[in-house]
């Protein structure tokens, strides 16, 4: 004789939840709402498990078509290798500058007390130039680095990239830049205005090439290939 526990099998397990949910996420102000940006949709809809997802799967927070992570290494490593090739061309100059100056009174008399003395200036210059690249290659990549950590944390914060997040990074790495650096006030004022000017500029024209590709961006109107499909749905809805 069947028993009920055979006749009405357990149900089966839930299925595990999604992580997309249909309701936006909920703010308690207007001043929250504001920074949370509502209008990037992706971050109302999809909740990440964690930090790492969240900043390699959200397309809002990309720039140069790169995400946050491979975006940073890459300009810091490029600033970083700028730097040295600046520093060590200054280097060398003033390196085989000051060499020409410590010996000006104490010249060759024949061709080979010439050929070891420009034997220890190129000695000189290319020690130099490894010294002071080394230098300014530390310094440019820290900078730069600082830029865009902070741009990223903006862009996760308020949940997208545009250029109110770059000029607001670029007014903090100018701060710490005078900070550390001890700058006059003239100094550091006209510091914090060429890094709000770069975050800016730079911003900006990030946020005209997102658009020029399809990417929503708040403070500009439908997208241009948001509005191209939108005239072609209304030619094809007048046809039929």
């Amino acid at each position: 004789m069947a028993t009920p526990s055979t006749l009405n099998p357990p149900p089966p397990p839930p299925p595990p939840q999604s992580q997309i949910s249909s309701q936006p996420l909920e703010t308690s102000s207007s001043a929250s709402k504001w920074l949370l940006s509502p209008h990037y949709y992706y971050n109302s809809t999809v909740v990440h498990p964690d930090l790492t997802s969240a900043l390699s799967k959200n397309p809002l927070l990309n720039r140069i078509g790169l995400e946050p992570i491979k975006r940073i290494t890459l300009i810091t490593a490029s600033a970083s290798f700028w730097g040295f090739v600046l520093g060590g061309m200054i280097g060398a100059r003033q390196s085989g500058m000051q060499y020409l100056a410590e010996n000006a009174h104490r010249l060759p008399k024949n061709m080979e007390g010439w050929y070891f003395y420009h034997k220890r200036k190129n000695y000189r210059m290319m020690w130099g130039a490894l010294r002071k690249g080394a230098v300014y290659s530390a310094k440019t990549g820290v900078l730069v680095g600082l830029f865009e950590v902070l741009e990223a944390s903006a862009d996760f914060y308020r949940g997208g990239a545009d250029m109110f997040n770059s000029m607001i990074a670029g007014i903090a790495s100018g701060a710490v830049f005078s900070v550390t650096n001890k700058l006059p006030r003239q100094s550091a004022k006209h510091t914090l205005l060429l890094g709000a000017g770069y975050g800016l500029v730079s911003g900006a024209l990030q946020d005209i090439s997102s658009y020029l590709k399809g990417t929503p961006v708040w403070y500009l109107p439908q997208s241009l290939k948001e509005r191209s499909l939108a005239l072609k749905l209304s030619i094809l809805d007048k046809d039929e």
